[in-house]
């Protein structure tokens, strides 16, 4: 308990008025004063006259025959302390007569045991003694300690009741949260809120995603032929609708006679009467509902129905946790399979460039996910001829990537036709239009070059044009072929370049230029140009390479990437 809350405590938070008002007249009449009880900052809790019940229970005791009435056993006054109609035991007061012929030994006990003055204690007892009209009030105050002890031994019982249930809340909620089999728990779960709530039978059903059926999952003490019922459906699940509405519950005091019952034929059969229903929701949604069920009518208190809300609302999460732990393995073992896929997609991009006599190779690639849709290739022909390509996936991950594994293996399978580009760009084009769905289309730009004759063969199908840069200047390796994969009537044309010393040539995806920064500004085409002349002096192609590559990242910064980058760069000595 906080400190605060100690600073807030109150007389009334422990007893309530009637017992305060009982205490105060008792002992006004036993000790033959006037007296009120106060509140810790004076004021006045109780009245300074007795009620009119005290009063007339007086007036009775007092025109009472000593030998009559229930309270009195021969010389002896006998109070009953009962608990929920158990006798758990009394108190017996016998009258001793006058002040002199008390215990003496009894009287120090008692002053040490209440922590008064033994003079004070002489004092009240021969009082009690020599004033016959104080009988009345003693048998009274009798009554009203037997009353304040059976009060708190209910008191006791209701706590050692709650810490048990308390103790029964709490091993649901470990069970739950440790055991990965979730079928044992819940059942575990039922079984365990039987016995704490003293009923026949409980069970869980919870609701199927899609679906209007709510399906049992949990079940203790009920026959499988109450079980196989029959479906129920959420929609007609009247009482489970309460239940999983804000109110939170539902109680049917008789099943066999509530018309939102379903199957009360069902119930009879199965001696089930009463029954309560909790809604089990976790941050909000609704998960299932969890009932118990009894053998006869019952009631059930407030105090048993938070009980069952609290395992709910434990099972509910508990659920919620084996879906998370469901998902996140699956998550894992998708990200297992990610990772062997990457493995073999990697594979499929060259090692390392070729080498040729006057021309130097490199080539960038950096995915954006796991798994990309761009991808370049060095084919290594006869006669030193080297085949370049440079092609890009439309959309990303996974379709992308088995995209680009097909159109890969079918370049791969017609470059027979070393010089009759167009041939080979229409064999992938017809594959793609009859493989792939509308809006799945590939740009590639495949380019065959002849290092002794420095020749350049090549066919751009709707790419980013490549940029030769020679003496300064920028020529484009465009053209007006359509993307593969649209129409399978396209006729596709290619061209020939032949180059020079010192000319360096640029392929790339557009993942380069579309390279977005913090202002939403893309890297764009002008300064791919501007990064590739300044880097004309560079000594080597993968100098050439990482200069772009820095450029790029540089004017993006930290802003995350969108889409691959894929660059071949060719020098020519």
């Amino acid at each position: 308990m906080s400190q605060f809350e100690l600073d807030n405590l109150r007389l009334t938070d422990f007893m309530d008025m009637v017992m305060l008002q009982e205490i105060q007249d008792s002992f006004a009449a036993i000790a033959n004063v006037k007296a009120v009880i106060t509140d810790a900052a004076g004021a006045v809790l109780t009245s300074p006259t007795p009620t009119s019940d005290f009063l007339r229970r007086q007036q009775a005791l007092e025109a009472a025959e000593e030998t009559a009435g229930p309270q009195k056993e021969g010389a002896e006054y006998i109070a009953p302390i009962l608990l929920n109609n158990q006798r758990l035991g009394a108190i017996r007061m016998t009258s001793k007569g006058a002040a002199g012929t008390l215990d003496e030994a009894s009287l120090v006990a008692l002053a040490q045991k209440a922590g008064l003055e033994l003079k004070q204690v002489k004092l009240l007892a021969g009082q009690l003694a020599r004033r016959r009209n104080n009988k009345p009030a003693a048998i009274q105050f009798l009554f009203l300690l037997a009353n304040a002890i059976a009060r708190l031994c209910y008191k006791e019982f209701q706590l050692r009741q709650r810490i048990n249930e308390l103790t029964a809340v709490y091993d649901v909620t470990m069970a739950l949260a440790e055991s990965r089999d979730l079928s044992k728990v819940l059942a575990r779960a039922c079984e365990v809120v039987c016995d704490l709530m003293r009923v026949r039978s409980s069970s869980i059903r919870l609701i199927v995603p899609d679906s209007d059926e709510l399906v049992i999952s949990a079940v203790h003490n009920l026959s499988s032929e109450y079980l196989s019922k029959g479906p129920i459906q959420r929609s007609k699940a009247l009482v489970d609708q309460v239940a999983m509405s804000s109110k939170g519950y539902e109680y049917v005091p008789n099943m066999l006679a509530d018309d939102r019952i379903l199957f009360k034929e069902e119930a009879r059969r199965e001696g089930i009467v009463s029954m309560l229903s909790v809604g089990m929701r976790y941050k909000g949604r609704e998960v299932g509902v969890l009932r118990v069920y009894t053998s006869e009518v019952r009631t059930f208190t407030q105090l048993q129905i938070d009980l069952l809300k609290a395992v709910a609302a434990q099972a509910a999460a508990a659920i919620e946790n084996s879906r998370l732990l469901a998902e996140s393995i699956e998550a894992e073992n998708r990200e297992r399979q990610l990772c062997l896929a990457r493995d073999v997609q990697q594979r499929m991009i060259p090692a390392k460039p070729p080498i040729a006599p006057g021309v130097q190779f490199a080539a960038v690639y950096v995915p954006c996910y796991e798994l990309g849709g761009d991808f370049y290739d060095f084919i290594e022909f006869p006669d030193n001829n080297i085949g370049l390509v440079v092609a890009d996936v439309s959309g990303k991950g996974v379709p992308a990537s088995l995209i680009m594994a097909s159109v890969r293996a079918s370049l791969r399978a017609h470059v027979d036709f070393i010089y009759y580009l167009y041939e080979v760009l229409g064999r992938i084009n017809l594959m793609l239009c009859r493989d792939t769905k509308p809006g799945e289309f590939v740009t590639l730009l495949y380019g065959v070059l002849d290092t002794r004759n420095r020749r350049l063969t090549y066919c751009n199908a709707g790419h980013p044009p490549g940029l030769l840069l020679r003496d300064g200047a920028l020529i484009e390796l465009g053209g007006d072929n359509l993307v593969l994969g649209v129409d399978p009537a396209e006729r596709y044309k290619q061209s020939v370049l032949d180059l020079r010393s010192k000319d360096m040539l640029l392929l790339y995806t557009d993942g380069l230029t579309d390279a977005m920064n913090f202002q939403f500004q893309p890297y764009s085409r002008d300064r791919l140009v501007k990064a590739f002349m300044q880097s004309q002096s560079a000594k080597t192609a993968e100098d050439v390479t990482q200069y772009i590559l820095w450029d790029m990242r540089r004017f993006v910064g930290l802003t995350k990437r969108t889409d691959d980058v894929t660059m071949i760069v060719v020098k020519v000595l």
